[in-house]
């Protein structure tokens, strides 16, 4: 969720070289209001031939290895920013990726029912939760939040990060309120993950891990939760 919605719009994809789809892609400045019929038809021209044999081999099952919980938020990609690929992750998005503790009011059975069935069913071996700079559903909790029913009753699932961000000490780091508590958002969902006893079950036997990511949108950086923590992923050099 954006804390200072703005104009939107479809991004031009091209070559490193800038001239086709043959290298690596880029994506360059927003063109306006994306064209989805338009994106369609690019996908199928361009995209499809080279993902149908990985999609015809998945057709009938999905194995994903990872539960990813994310925002809502339009500018976060999961499968950008974690180089993944079709199959790869089950993905769950709502305004503040907030989970929702175990026997919390209101009840949201689609989250809890999300985590069960990747757990029990497709019997993913971690659940990440990734939160990000700028988000608007902390802005709200910090703030006012907009008089919007449903929007007000699904924030009180982010209260306990709220108080956990109150009482946690000042850092030394240039991060202002806003996305200190961004980041401790994801450290308090991590802890309402456990309150679910399934999880917690596997947690403790080892069979299932938790993990922390926080998203820089500006400077295009993913952060590792470590200790309560976050530190930048070090780039991947070559050569």
């Amino acid at each position: 969720m954006d804390a200072a919605a703005g104009d939107a719009g479809s991004y031009a994809v091209l070559s490193a070289d800038g001239g086709g789809h043959d290298d690596v892609p880029v994506l360059c400045e927003p063109q306006g209001m994306p064209d989805l019929m338009e994106g369609t038809r690019e996908f199928q021209r361009r995209t499809a031939p080279m993902v149908r044999s990985v999609l015809h081999r998945m057709a009938r099952k999905q194995s994903p290895s990872h539960l990813f919980i994310t925002c809502a938020d339009s500018r976060i990609v999961p499968n950008i920013i974690t180089a993944s690929g079709p199959g790869d992750l089950f993905t769950l998005r709502n305004i503040g990726n907030l989970v929702p503790r175990a026997g919390a009011v209101p009840a949201d059975d689609s989250v809890a029912a999300t985590i069960e069935y990747a757990v029990k069913v497709l019997d993913v071996r971690m659940i990440t939760v990734c939160g990000h700079s700028g988000c608007g559903a902390m802005a709200a909790l910090l703030g006012e939040v907009p008089d919007l029913p449903a929007l007000r009753s699904w924030l009180r699932h982010g209260r306990q990060s709220l108080a956990r961000f109150v009482a946690a000490e000042s850092c030394d780091d240039d991060a202002g309120p806003l996305d200190r508590l961004c980041r401790t958002n994801v450290i308090q969902q991590l802890d309402n993950l456990r309150t679910h006893p399934f999880v917690d079950t596997l947690v403790r036997a080892g069979e299932l891990e938790l993990m922390g990511l926080y998203f820089d949108i500006g400077a295009a950086r993913v952060h590792l939760l470590d200790r309560e923590r976050f530190t930048p992923v070090p780039e991947l050099r070559t050569g």
